[in-house]
């Protein structure tokens, strides 16, 4: 069956590229480039006529759309659920339509099966989920364009967010008419708020420091419709379902729901994961990068690193420890590593950091950091090929979030990526004996200075770089320089303890930056940027007026500013370069798979009927077998080697299998066996990983050159 995404797409891509090189005609309705829900759940049934495309709904909605997920193999060999496999669920935020069109841009790659795609389909099995929250998705395409991340529950099942009994009451308004919600500004002599004195467009925060009093209040679009002094703060939609799922979740905020997974487009996927165990990669298209920006700790967990803490009274009794003092974890597992339980169980410290935590575990494991930076340096390349900018600020994904569950909990790879953002402008051209302007240190930057480099930048440029990225008080300038000079640390590991201590996305010198005029670098930027781009994006402020039963005299105030979608959602021609390099992204991460292979087997004549059989299985891929979060929460099963016995063949010594906790790249897992057999039998070994699948060998008994792989 003719796919209509795959017919009519390059012509609406030529059309645009022409358009958009005269910026003054780049103009477009709304939405046009981007799917509807509606258009979505077309293409993919039209698509599930394919022999390599499964289409299922794994759930509904709260408003009673379909979730769909499109499995993508290769017919023949193995069975598809048993390949390994990568999952891309797009749209979970509900705003974030652009990553939709990554999705879609993907399956229509896979499915014209050209170069490494068709080897792919035959190897892997891809899980393809292009819109996550159907319920949120046409916010784009409504009478009036607004931003939306909560489902649609029936009327009686609605939140109150303001807890004032009453459901939905006070939701944002259209009230200068333009067609979407943006901003309001009242005047407010206690807001925090000024305008900026060089762009009247913008609104800035006012600077206690500088002596700088508010003018206005800045809420969303809309009024008070229940009188209660809050604008638009309790709204009709539901929960967000991109803060529902289970890992760090944020109680206290309505909008995350009553209690984890209770959105039932959160439970759907959680059943649908959990299910498949040969997920080895996943992939969020969403707001946040967590390639762009190393992932930050989320705050408030069991990661207990260098921190203090007392050992529960009957642990502590047990292993020898005071229970009124506190340790730090390597503390502990100095005293606990040489006992006998401890050796007799092969406990590891990750074990013992577990039963100690006091919460989830909120930050990134050193060993699955560094496949991150690994997996960044070759994306940030990507996209550098691709003509988009890497320097841009980039978000990250919050408490509660799909990502972290998939990386915490379920013990996958999970990369959020946001496919498209605003660039940075490009610094202005020195004159002519100009001096050029020292570029801002980053945590990149610092993983690749030498300790020279580091000290040559002088103590009130460390001291800023440390304040700005997060790094706690104690360690000031002073104390970081004097280790670096003592040997104790050296930049590639300072920056490893950034990231994991949340920060790592501020350039020095970044912080509260202002602009000529006082007002914030990066939305002067983004506004020329719009402008120059996609004109109509940014509403002047207009006067509207907010009487209503509470204020029958009216209040002043003015609506404006960027329209819901202008910086997560480019004209069409310009996200498609960014269309290309994510789904290029995916493919290159199920290339990258653990890929277990039994390198040696060979077996022994010792007489007497007795063999010793030897066996070598290794990983070939370019990831490990599963993360080192994964063996933390034992998440996964560890890798096995087990010995298949055939007919007449029996086991002397030797445990029928051999395991090991996860296999890195190169990594190899061995055992021996001695077995009884008449010449001639057939010995078969086999590995086995769920996120790597299986391999087996086989040979025959005195036999020479009678081996099966």
């Amino acid at each position: 069956m003719p796919c209509r995404l795959s017919l009519r797409r390059p012509a609406v891509w030529l059309a645009a590229a022409l358009i958009a090189s005269f910026p003054a005609l780049a103009a477009s309705p709304p939405g046009a480039g981007y799917h509807s829900f509606a258009e979505v759940e077309r293409q993919l049934k039209a698509w599930d006529a394919r022999p390599e495309v499964e289409l299922s709904t794994i759930g509904r909605s709260a408003g009673g759309r379909a979730l769909y997920v499109a499995r993508l193999a290769a017919p023949g060999g193995t069975d598809p659920d048993r390949r390994p496999a990568v999952f891309v669920g797009a749209n979970i935020a509900g705003f974030h339509n652009a990553g939709t069109e990554a999705a879609l841009h993907l399956i229509e790659t896979l499915l014209a099966g050209e170069g490494e795609a068709r080897r792919l389909l035959a190897e892997r099995t891809f899980y393809v989920a292009p819109a996550l929250n159907p319920d949120a998705h046409d916010g784009m395409f409504g009478k009036v364009r607004r931003r939306l991340s909560g489902n649609q529950p029936a009327a009686a099942e609605r939140l109150d967010r303001d807890r004032d009994g009453l459901l939905g009451e006070d939701g944002p308004d259209d009230l200068d008419g333009d067609g979407r919600i943006t901003w309001l500004r009242i005047p407010d002599a206690a807001g925090e708020w000024l305008a900026h004195p060089d762009e009247p467009r913008l609104l800035v925060k006012a600077d206690a420091s500088k002596g700088q009093a508010g003018a206005y209040r800045r809420v969303s679009e809309g009024r008070d419709d229940d009188g209660d002094g809050v604008f638009n703060e309790d709204g009709a939609e539901g929960v967000a379902v991109d803060r529902n799922f289970p890992h760090a979740y944020p109680y206290p905020e309505p909008e995350a729901g009553p209690w984890p997974s209770s959105a039932p487009e959160a439970k759907a996927l959680l059943d649908f994961l959990l299910a498949r165990q040969n997920v080895a990669v996943a992939v969020v298209y969403g707001p946040a990068n967590n390639l762009l920006a190393a992932p930050q700790s989320l705050g408030g967990g069991g990661d207990l690193g260098s921190l203090t803490f007392k050992v529960p009274r009957t642990a502590a009794e047990f292993i020898g420890l005071d229970p009124e003092q506190e340790y730090t974890l390597d503390q502990v597992w100095e005293v606990v590593k040489d006992l006998p339980f401890a050796r007799q169980n092969n406990l590891t410290k990750e074990q013992v950091a577990q039963f100690l935590g006091a919460g989830p575990a909120t930050k990134v494991e050193a060993d699955d950091q560094a496949v991150f930076d690994q997996l960044a340096e070759a994306y940030k390349e990507r996209l550098k090929g691709a003509g988009l900018d890497v320097e841009r600020p980039a978000a990250q994904y919050g408490r509660g979030g799909f990502t972290p569950w998939l990386y915490y909990q379920a013990g996958v790879l999970a990369l959020e990526l946001d496919v498209w953002g605003i660039p940075k402008a490009a610094a202005p051209t020195p004159a002519a004996g100009d001096k050029a302007e020292e570029k801002p240190l980053t945590v990149e930057g610092l993983a690749a200075m030498t300790s020279e480099q580091f000290l040559a930048l002088g103590e009130e440029k460390i001291a800023a770089f440390l304040e700005e990225n997060k790094v706690p008080a104690e360690f000031n300038a002073q104390r970081v320089m004097a280790a670096i000079k003592g040997g104790q640390l050296d930049p590639a590991k300072m920056a490893q303890m950034i990231r994991q201590g949340g920060g790592g996305t501020a350039p020095a010198g970044a912080a509260g930056k202002a602009g000529k005029g006082g007002g914030g670098e990066r939305e002067r930027e983004v506004l020329a940027w719009l402008d120059a781009n996609a004109p109509g994006s940014v509403a002047p402020w207009t006067a509207v007026n907010l009487s209503d039963g509470n204020r029958p005299d009216g209040t002043r105030a003015e609506a404006g500013g960027i329209d819901p979608f202008a910086e997560v959602a480019p004209p069409a021609a310009l996200l498609a370069p960014a269309l290309a390099a994510h789904t290029t992204t995916v493919l290159d991460l199920a290339g990258r798979i653990a890929r277990l292979e039994i390198l040696a087997l060979e077996a022994t004549d010792l007489g007497g009927g007795v063999w010793r059989v030897r066996a070598v299985a290794g990983n070939r891929g370019e990831l490990p077998t599963h993360t080192k979060m994964a063996e933390r929460s034992r998440a996964r099963l560890p890798v096995r080697l087990a010995l298949a016995s055939g007919e007449n063949v029996h086991l002397v010594t030797g445990q029928p299998v051999q395991v090991t906790e996860r296999l890195a790249p190169g990594g190899t897992l061995a055992a021996e066996w001695l077995v009884r057999a008449p010449r001639g039998a057939r010995i078969t070994v086999e590995a086995f990983s769920e996120h790597a699948g299986t391999a087996a060998r086989s040979l025959t008994l005195g036999t020479p050159g009678k081996e099966d792989r």
